[in-house]
């Protein structure tokens, strides 16, 4: 199984075609420090340090297969 990214906080795998929670934060989404989260949970886990003022967290849906570069 081929993994897009492992979750910010637990570490869990994310698999290629799988979901994964973004926060709608700009700055938690830019650079090679992007953050994935596995569920809600896991996202909840990192406002307390993110000290956001006004966030949320969208459901993606992970490409279903690496690109080609």
């Amino acid at each position: 199984m081929a993994i897009f990214a492992k979750c910010s906080i637990c570490r869990k795998e994310i698999p290629f075609g799988g979901q994964y929670y973004r926060c709608t934060v700009r700055s938690c989404n830019m650079g090679k420090d992007r953050l994935y989260f596995c569920s809600e949970k896991c996202w909840e886990a990192h406002l307390p340090t993110a000290r956001h003022k006004n966030a949320s967290f969208v459901i993606e849906q992970a490409p279903d297969e690496p690109s080609k570069q």
